[in-house]
């Protein structure tokens, strides 16, 4: 009785993510999540150490880091809010859905989290 439930589900979720384009939206909104946090990492390295980059322009570097550290922010915030967008679109429970979208935010979250103190390992 038990293996007749699963069955179903399990073809559903392989239909979705390998017939529907569901694997490739997560690499494309991974993708996405990562470079968003890298280019947060890079303004608040320029922020921090201002005097490591030998630059001349018409910004300074630590103003710089900040335009660089707020359109990273905002590219993390667009990912974010398209991810949640795409959730929403699901027909599924309302359990799911929320279910889908805590786990959706906890990874979300410490992705970011990680990318951000790799940066601060030293070399």
């Amino acid at each position: 009785m038990h293996h007749e439930r699963v069955r179903p589900w399990f073809l559903n979720l392989k239909q979705a993510l390998f017939d529907r384009g569901g694997l490739e939206e997560i690499f494309r909104h991974v993708r996405n999540l990562v470079v968003a946090t890298l280019v947060i990492a890079a303004g608040m390295h320029a922020v921090e150490h201002p005097d490591i980059i030998d630059a001349k322009g018409l910004l300074s570097i630590p103003v710089a880091g900040y335009f660089v550290f707020s359109t990273g922010i905002a590219l993390f915030f667009l990912n974010f809010a398209d991810g949640l967008h795409r959730l929403g679109k699901i027909k599924r429970h309302v359990a799911l859905q929320l279910l889908l979208v805590a786990v959706y935010v906890l990874v979300t979250v410490r992705v970011a989290q990680l990318i951000l103190a790799l940066r601060m390992t030293p070399s």
